[in-house]
């Protein structure tokens, strides 16, 4: 069987990129001021970190970011009524879900608060809670501001927008207003985890008492944060916490810049990220691809292929995005063009008359590049987990049946 395998790109040079990325360090981006046009140019390099446009309300797409400013939050919703945790992937679809983390005295309730805006009759920057916090606290986009209730501690989870598909995000950063203290448990900061719990990142606000702290993680080597947990300051905005008594630092929050989510699991057929299957065809006779996007409604297309090749499905960089990938029967070669970087993989794997049969075998969450032989009824699979440079095979069925993956091909 070794015979079969036959690499036409540097293996060496995948596994040094590979290591660059698991060791890829995090882009973090802080900075103060005392007014919006103070700190509009850190807000800016974090908006050219994350790359791509504002996607703005609703769809799903490959690139690009998504941004809350609060604003446009009907009086409903805002002070003195609480804001739905639901509201930026329902009423004004986002991908994001909030939730409330309990302090030290359990009194989260889950309930999160926008600031009145001057048309409602209700005092501005939560004054209407205390009296001292218009004074204390500015916006960086005019005029409402955000907090959760009874603590100072929350969390954020994304979905692909309007949906309930878990997803992750290339990067998030917050904007806080009067942060006091940069030290011990009084800090504004966030925390990003990936999609197993583990914590990629923390990073906190810079101090500027009455102005405006920006504080942003962002990722390029791949890493995806599915979780971040969001400090402001040390107690919760209340009647009894006035900034400054007893060692009391509240801090309210305004616009909220990440990442556009990205479906945190791979889906067959998947090109988009969107969590869904998209309609797609591979035309032999001039080796083209014709896809259409689900998350954007957009069509693709893109010639990879000979005539006679054989398309196969799969996410062979982990990047939860199918890549086009194809199954070379005459000489027994395979192809795939990263999604995550447009880079092309080649190997020789295989024979003529062998059956693509694409799938996740050595449960690393990236598909293997494997085959079912026909005349002997072996599965082949060349391992993604050692970057395709070890196989097993084994029996299983018999001359005449068909493998489930791949099809009938």
């Amino acid at each position: 069987m070794k015979n079969y395998i036959k690499y036409i790109f540097s293996l060496a040079l995948f596994a040094m990129l590979l290591t660059q990325t698991m060791m890829a360090a995090p882009v973090v981006r802080q900075g103060s001021g005392a007014n919006t046009a103070a700190l509009q140019s850190i807000v800016d390099q974090f908006r050219t970190d994350l790359g791509g446009a504002n996607n703005g309300v609703g769809g799903s797409f490959t690139t690009g970011r998504r941004e809350i400013n609060w604003d446009g939050v009907p009086d409903s919703f805002a002070e003195p009524n609480n804001f739905p945790v639901d509201f930026f992937n329902v009423n004004s679809p986002r991908g994001v879900i909030f939730n409330a983390v309990e302090d030290a005295t359990g009194a989260a309730l889950n309930q999160f608060s926008v600031s009145a805006n001057t048309a409602s009759g209700v005092p501005v920057r939560f004054a209407n809670l205390n009296a001292t916090y218009s004074s204390i606290f500015t916006t960086f986009s005019a005029e409402r501001l955000f907090t959760v209730r009874n603590t100072n501690i929350m969390e954020v989870n994304f979905v692909i927008p309007g949906t309930n598909i878990p997803a992750t995000v290339s990067g998030f950063g917050v904007i806080f207003t009067d942060v006091d203290s940069a030290t011990g448990g009084d800090r504004s900061l966030i925390r990003v985890y990936d999609k197993s719990g583990r914590q990629l990142s923390a990073a906190s606000a810079p101090v500027l008492n009455n102005g405006l702290s920006f504080v942003g993680i962002s990722f390029n080597a791949g890493e995806r944060v599915a979780r971040v947990v969001i400090e402001s300051g040390n107690a919760g905005l209340s009647a009894s916490n006035t900034d400054g008594t007893g060692g009391v630092d509240v801090v309210a929050m305004d616009d909220f810049i990440y990442g556009e989510p990205r479906a945190s699991q791979f889906h067959s057929g998947d090109f988009d990220g969107d969590g869904f299957s998209d309609s797609a065809v591979y035309r032999p006779s001039t080796g083209t691809w014709f896809r259409l996007n689900s998350g954007s409604n957009t069509v693709t297309q893109e010639v990879f292929g000979l005539p006679g090749d054989i398309p196969v499905d799969g996410d062979f960089d982990g990047d939860q995005r199918a890549d086009l990938a194809i199954f070379r029967p005459s000489n027994g070669e395979w192809y795939f063009k990263r999604s995550s970087n447009d880079t092309v993989f080649g190997a020789q794997f295989g024979q003529n008359g062998d059956k693509p049969s694409v799938g996740d075998y050595d449960k690393d969450g990236i598909s293997d590049i494997a085959f079912w032989r026909p005349s002997n009824g072996n599965y082949f699979i060349l391992r993604s987990s050692t970057n395709f440079s070890t196989f097993f095979g084994y029996p299983f069925g018999a001359n005449g049946d068909i493998p489930v993956q791949g099809g009938a091909q």
